[in-house]
């Protein structure tokens, strides 16, 4: 498994953009500067493609046959896991998924997801109007100071830091009293898409807001020529309902390890 520079990054996007195959937006967020990570092949035919984030998510894809790039994969899992650190592997394909099963059998879990695509062409959902005393506002560094779910530990998480992600990315929110109440943020970014991560305080839910801010993230990323995309696990009926009402078609199921 070898390493390969970001001189070659674009290479690589045009190379897994060919494939017809789901790849997760934190894919493309690497491969475009939006976050840090690092990128592998098995050689410099680049015909098994390996993706990280520096905090601990992976995606594979390409030929599966590389036995000396497979035992390397099996090798960082495991290194990382007697290390406590986080590994999650997105796969590409079942040809994938049963290299995976195959290899760590019983020693990791196997999940289900759906990505989402908003459909081109779609039309926004309509617009609900917000309750009296709430107001919509962009996300910015002293709101995240105030957010319980999405915060500093968060976008330190998934964006390497809050200035980064107030560069790079976008989101919004819901205050109710000049509280945080609801949330609709990049959880990644890349140069054509915007992958949605929502949540509502328990107390706030119900009332249609998380509608009413994706509506607002969805006719923002339209705005800028991006793509916005939600996923969630195939068994989240309430995730899997509000995607469609707000115009999120075609699911695709794919597998990830954790």
């Amino acid at each position: 498994m070898e390493k390969i520079k970001q001189t070659f990054y674009l290479e690589i996007k045009e190379i897994i953009k060919s494939e017809k195959i789901n790849v997760p937006t934190f894919a493309y967020s690497v491969l475009d500067g939006y976050i840090k990570g690092e990128v592998y092949t098995e050689s410099t035919l680049s015909n098994t493609i390996l993706i990280e984030t520096q905090n601990g998510i992976y995606f594979v894809c390409g030929s599966e046959k590389n036995e000396g790039f497979n035992q390397d994969l099996i090798n960082l899992y495991r290194e990382k896991k007697s290390d406590n650190l986080r590994f999650t592997l997105f796969s590409s394909c079942e040809k994938w998924n049963s290299i995976i099963n195959r290899l760590l059998n019983n020693e990791i879990k196997h999940l289900r997801r759906y990505s989402y695509k908003f459909g081109e062409g779609n039309e926004l959902s309509g617009f609900s109007k917000l309750p009296k005393d709430y107001y919509i506002n962009r996300i910015t560094p002293a709101l995240i100071e105030d957010s319980y779910e999405f915060n500093k530990k968060y976008y330190e998480e998934y964006w390497g830091s809050v200035s980064n992600f107030i560069d790079k990315g976008f989101g919004y929110c819901i205050l109710h009293n000049e509280k945080v109440v609801s949330e609709c943020t990049a959880i990644f970014c890349s140069d054509e898409l915007a992958e949605i991560d929502i949540a509502t305080s328990d107390n706030y839910r119900g009332k249609g807001l998380a509608k009413i801010l994706a509506n607002t993230f969805i006719r923002h990323s339209l705005e800028n020529n991006i793509r916005p995309s939600w996923d969630c696990d195939v068994s989240n009926n309430s995730s899997i309902n509000l995607a469609e009402k707000l115009g999120f078609n075609d699911p695709v199921e794919y597998s990830i390890y954790v």
